[in-house]
């Protein structure tokens, strides 16, 4: 059973880590078409945020706001992970309290005798395989 539990995780981890590259990968292709439409699009531009104004150029800008996007996503998948974390750990306690729970039902159901009503119906059973 445990042999079959590791060859499942085995392939969980081989499917994350494959999803994970592709993910990297897709990742390094944005930010190479990020970076080279921001290097064509390099003119100065005036902005305007609050009360003051300033030239910048527009690349700047660009770079500047792909990072900005890409930080609120890492801390909003880093909420998520966290709570997931938190859930699996609470999963894991329960699983640990069923299986507690589990181990001293079966000891109960084991230290039950058997009457003989069932013993014989056991042994007549048996013998019924036998011939």
């Amino acid at each position: 059973m445990s042999s079959i539990r590791s060859h499942i995780r085995g392939e969980i981890v081989m499917k994350l880590k494959i999803n994970m590259e592709f993910k990297f990968i897709i990742s390094l292709l944005f930010a190479v078409l990020v970076a080279i439409f921001a290097i064509q699009n390099a003119g100065s531009v005036e902005i305007n945020f609050l009360f003051t104004k300033f030239t910048v150029s527009q690349a700047v800008v660009i770079l500047g706001s792909t990072i900005v996007g890409a930080i609120i996503v890492i801390l909003l998948s880093l909420i998520k992970q966290i709570k997931q974390n938190m859930k699996i750990k609470h999963l894991n306690k329960e699983v640990e309290l069923l299986t507690v729970e589990k181990a001293k039902l079966q000891a109960t159901v084991d230290g039950f005798p058997i009457s003989n009503r069932e013993e014989e119906e056991a042994i007549e059973s048996a013998q019924d395989i036998e011939q």
